[in-house]
């Protein structure tokens, strides 16, 4: 194999590799595309999530009044979890704390 072909070789190897990158390109663009439209779809419910009053009045021997409603202590938990693992968001430190009685 002289030098030119040895060349002409490189230069179709290069136009494939680009080829072959150029298409990866597309399909990555098109992934990321919809991973930043199901993250914008979401970001209602987190901001949703995040604002909820989550309080345990047991420990303070009163009871809420009507404009409360029950939640189960474990899909609380459970729901405050998947949404840290989504938000990066520390529900942890969010203290619980008695809500002011008039």
């Amino acid at each position: 194999m002289d030098i030119e072909t040895s060349s002409a070789a490189g230069q179709a190897d290069l136009a494939q590799a680009v080829d072959t990158l150029t298409a990866e390109l597309g399909l990555l663009r098109a992934r990321v595309g919809r991973i930043e439209r199901e993250v914008a779809a979401s970001r209602p419910l987190v901001a949703a999530v995040r604002a909820l009053d989550i309080w345990d009045y047991t420990p303070y021997g009163v009871a809420p009044g009507s404009d409360w409603v029950a939640i189960d202590r474990t899909a609380a938990t459970e729901l405050l979890a998947a949404l840290a693992k989504i938000d990066h968001w520390q529900p942890w430190s969010t203290p619980i704390e008695a809500r002011p009685q008039p």
